[in-house]
């Protein structure tokens, strides 16, 4: 019930504001399972043949409603706003919430959120990820792979809950590691948000 909690807490979240069986027929990979490094894959579960959406916003610069150790581009409409209160509720595993990016004023329900990973100890990305994962209520079709996010290598996860395909990309900073997530009411809202998630991955940069 607690990990049930969780994962409706971290699709519903609501807060006082400021500012990954794989798609084939194998089984599940277990936690301990490596990251590909696979080539272009188009459709699911990757869908790299998405293009990025237009950019509107950046979201992570001095002064922006979301101050971060990284920068990223998202569309017009998408709602950026600060996490300042009620962190502590909604931290799964080391992910602690810092930003949260509405789609629904684009007319999509679903958010981006961006975590800051902390650990009493250091954790490899793939660590991180299933810890996030640890949270939720049985996640499967687990798959990962290392990547790019804009000229950053980065590492990536795709998995689904209760059959709705998810999302998260990790970047390091110069202050620690940041997690990306894609996340919507189901996986056709997913798909829709696809093209801002990928101008977000495509638009990382960190600050000079």
């Amino acid at each position: 019930m607690i990990r049930r909690t969780a994962a409706l807490a971290a699709l519903t979240l609501t807060l006082t504001t400021g500012c990954a069986r794989a798609t084939t027929e194998q089984a599940t990979p277990p936690p301990s399972a490596g990251p590909t490094a696979a080539p272009v894959a188009a459709g699911p579960p990757w869908y790299d043949d998405v293009a990025p959406a237009t950019a509107a916003t950046t979201v992570g610069p001095e002064g922006s409603a979301c101050q971060l150790a990284m920068t990223f581009s998202v569309p017009a409409q998408w709602k950026v706003e600060a996490v300042t209160a009620g962190r502590e509720e909604f931290t799964l595993g080391p992910a602690v919430p810092v930003c949260e990016i509405d789609a629904k004023p684009a007319g999509h329900i679903g958010f981006l959120r961006i975590w800051q990973i902390e650990a009493a100890t250091p954790l490899s990305p793939q660590e991180a990820v299933d810890k996030y994962l640890a949270a939720f209520d049985g996640p499967k079709e687990q798959q990962y792979r290392k990547t790019k996010a804009g000229p950053l290598d980065a590492f990536e996860a795709t998995w689904t809950e209760e059959g709705e395909r998810k999302r998260a990309l990790l970047v390091s900073t110069g202050s620690g590691r940041l997690m990306v997530t894609l996340g919507g009411l189901d996986t056709e809202e997913f798909e829709a948000m696809l093209p801002a998630y990928q101008l977000a991955k495509s638009s990382v940069h960190l600050p000079k």
